[in-house]
Formats: C-alpha cells, structure tokens, sequence
C-alpha cells in the first residue's frame, strides 16, 4: 500500500497485513465482547464487518494508541505490540469504527455510527467519539467517575478522554435509552438522532450536537498546546511561552460555554415540555423522580463563591414543585369532584329503582 497522510503524520511504519488468522481471532473476540455485553447485538454482522475490513499491523510510535482506523482509506492499522489474544480497549474502540463504516457506490463515506458525513461538513464527530467511549467502557465495567475538566464539576464515564461531551451524551441518554444508542452507534442508524430530537426539538438537538464539535476540536487545540510547551519550555521564549497559554485559557474558556449552553438547552427543553405532558398524579410522580434523578449529571463550576447551575437547578427545582403541588391539588379537586358527581349519580338511580319498584307492586295491588 501507498504512504498516507495519517501514516506520515503520525509516523506510523507499516509491516505488513494481518493475516487471516489473526482477522479471525480479532473479529471473534470483538464480536464476542460487543455481544456478551449487549445481547440485543447480532454477533454475525460484528464479525462479518471486522473480517471483510483492511487490517495492517504496524509500528506506532510510543504514547499512541495501540491502533489507529483511517477512515480515508478504510483501513485499521494496529501495534505490533498488541496482544491479539487479549484486545485491549483501544483496539477495540478502533474496531468499532472500522465497523462503523458506510459508504456510497463511489467509495465516498456517509455515515461512522452517528457521525454524518455531507459535501461540505462532518457532523456530530464528537458524539460518536463519545458513544464508542461509553461501549468500550461499559464493555471494561469501568465505573462513572465525579471529576473535574476545564474547571468544571460533572460525573463522566471518560475521565481521560473528553469527559464532559460524554456527560453531556449521559444527559442526552436521560433522554432515551441505552438500546438505541448502542444500535445507532454499531449499526450507523439514526434513531439515537429521532429519539433525541424528539424529547428536545430539532433546533435544540442540532445545536448541542455543533456545540460538542466544538468542544472536540477545542480539546484537540489544547492537548496540542499542551504537547508544544512541554517540548519547548527549554527555549526560554517567554512571549510565545504566555501567548500560547493565553490562547490555551481562551480555548478552555469556550469549552466552558459550549458545556452550559448544551447542559441548559437539555435541561430546560425536557423537563418544560415533560411538565406541560403532566396530567395525573402519577405524571407528577414521575416528574419529580426524574427531575430529582437528572440532579447526579449535571456539571457546574464554582465562580466567585457560586456553584453556577447547581444553583439554577435548584431555583427551577424549587419553582417546578410549587407548580406541581398547585397542579397536584387541582387533579385531587377534579377527581374528588367526579367522585360526588358519580356518586350523586349512584343515589338517584336507587332511589329511582326503589321508587318504580313500589310503583310496580301498587299496580299489581
């Protein structure tokens, strides 16, 4: 095969394909682990993707990932120090895109799970990254970890790899469920998409979706930062030095309002239209377990002495109560109401019974 960019750019040294053997005992293990954890997965269409998939094995350089798909070429390069008879989880986060992958009669690819690929933009990078992130996670029963991210406190099931746009996809998964989303991401479907934009509203959906892009590419930027001045402090060029940490601040800053701005569009479109669907007390039992549930996956950071949303939360928790109590206590009126009218009903039609029974037997008199 040729050079490519990714192999170039990352200094990758082809050695050479996996063999058939080896495709076997990856498909079969991944297929395995993915069906294992999810059973509502078939296990035919896992392995028959893997093993029709263009696999090398090849140096990586060290401190980089075991194994890198380039979905330009569609094709999986992994380490040729990986233990195949042990598929770690970057191996296998690699193969779930290698599977992902779908393209049209030109070769052109549409669609890796819940990426979309158009003429002119990629959309929704990030929230595929993040649900292949969860499944390698669920699938290593890696435990929901309280952390702290571009000064920001949330729960993620990612601390080292984009731990907020993964809570974020756990807030977006209060909205759905985790069948769709794991089908929408192995089998490259939209109903993930439709559930979503049906809770909150397309608008709503599109615009935290670009919101998480964002984000992605954000963090990129600062692990690049990052990466350049730990390479070249020794320089001693303190401008540059500064500059580069003003633009790194900058770029976590942006992280911050993209984080709010999807947390409140989730929040606040949810739980308003679920408010206005309230019509019985168990509605509102319902609500109230949710609201209260939903509390554990917000992310908040504290600025000048305020813990900012969390208190937003609480002030709409606050106000939402008082209005379910209003609505609680009109429900009990109206049903204690229909009660009497059913009742008052009741007695009529006895009295009414009684009265044409005597009426019967004066006439038989």
């Amino acid at each position: 095969m040729g050079i490519s960019k990714i192999l170039k750019k990352f200094d990758i040294k082809v050695i050479g394909k996996v063999s058939k053997e080896q495709q076997i005992i990856i498909s079969d293990s991944v297929a395995t682990k993915i069906t294992n954890k999810f059973n509502f997965i078939d296990y035919g269409y896992i392995y028959t993707k893997l093993m029709r998939a263009k696999m090398y094995i090849a140096i990586i350089p060290e401190g980089m990932t075991r194994a890198i798909y380039s979905y330009e070429e569609d094709t999986l390069f992994i380490s040729d120090e990986e233990d195949l008879n042990n598929i770690s989880k970057e191996l296998l986060y690699e193969c779930i895109h290698t599977m992902q992958d779908i393209r049209d009669k030109k070769g052109n690819v549409k669609q890796l799970g819940q990426c979309i690929f158009s003429d002119y933009k990629v959309y929704a990078m990030a929230l595929n990254e993040a649900s292949i992130l969860y499944i390698t996670q669920k699938i290593f029963e890696e435990e929901i970890k309280y952390v702290e991210a571009y000064g920001i406190k949330a729960n993620t099931y990612s601390p080292n790899s984009y731990p907020l746009i993964c809570n974020i996809l756990l807030q977006l998964l209060f909205l759905s469920n985790e069948k769709t989303l794991i089908k929408s991401t192995l089998n490259s479907t939209d109903e993930f998409l439709i559930e979503g934009i049906g809770q909150i509203g397309e608008g709503s959906y599109v615009n935290i979706q670009n919101n998480l892009d964002e984000m992605l590419y954000a963090s990129e930027e600062i692990v690049g930062i990052k990466r350049s001045l730990k390479n070249n402090t020794s320089d001693g060029n303190m401008e540059e030095i500064n500059k580069a940490l003003n633009t790194m601040y900058e770029k976590e800053a942006i992280i911050r309002k993209l984080y709010m701005d999807s947390q409140m569009s989730i929040f606040t479109m949810y739980f308003d239209r679920l408010y206005n669907r309230v019509q019985t007390i168990s509605d509102i039992q319902i609500y109230r377990k949710k609201l209260e549930d939903y509390k554990k996956l917000i992310g908040f950071y504290t600025n000048e002495s305020q813990e900012y949303f969390l208190e937003y939360y609480e002030g709409y928790y606050k106000e939402k109560e008082e209005k379910l109590i209003e609505k609680e206590n009109e429900i009990k009126r109206k049903n204690d109401l229909a009660l009497t009218v059913i009742s008052d009903n009741m007695i009529v039609q006895i009295f009414r019974q009684i009265k044409n029974t005597i009426a019967k037997m004066l006439k038989k008199a």
